[in-house]
């Protein structure tokens, strides 16, 4: 019987990374946001931007009673507290770069700027995981990181 052919028994399967769940995911939430990116500048020439951020809001809604009644809900690892205080700063910081989004967008700011500089936000994470997670960055990955920021500057020409 050949081995060659076959997975040894302890081998990890190997899962393309295009088909993982992570890289699935990744991939709708740039459909949705990007959606989402579009969307808000019709929103803010029609109401305020502070108007919009209730309505916001108010159409997280559905998703927040789906995910009560959630068995996921109560699921917890490691510590809640410092878990839910995350959480709330993720809520106030979200809602603040919303707001700054939309009166970007209503202060004349044009949509196909508006939308990919502020794109750039995980640009602020990776820095800051950098820093704070210790975690670490090759060349092609810092390369990357800077074309990100020549590529805003070109759009916005």
């Amino acid at each position: 019987m050949s081995t060659s052919k076959q997975a040894l028994p302890n081998a990890p399967r190997r899962v393309s990374s295009l088909r993982a769940p992570w890289m699935i995911l990744s991939i709708l939430t740039v459909f949705f946001w990007g959606a989402w990116g579009l969307e808000s500048k019709f929103v803010v020439d029609r109401i305020s931007p502070y108007l919009n951020q209730v309505i916001f809001s108010v159409g997280l809604l559905p998703l927040l009673i789906w995910i009560l009644f959630s068995r996921n809900l109560r699921k917890s690892t490691g510590e809640p507290r410092k878990g839910a205080f995350h959480g709330l700063s993720t809520g106030v910081l979200g809602g603040a770069g919303n707001i700054a989004f939309y009166l970007a967008l209503a202060k004349g700011g044009k949509a196909a700027i508006v939308v990919p500089l502020v794109g750039l936000a995980p640009l602020v994470t990776v820095i800051m995981a950098f820093f704070f997670l210790k975690e670490s960055l090759n060349r092609t990955q810092i390369l990357g990181l800077l074309l990100a920021l020549v590529s805003i500057f070109l759009l916005s020409l």
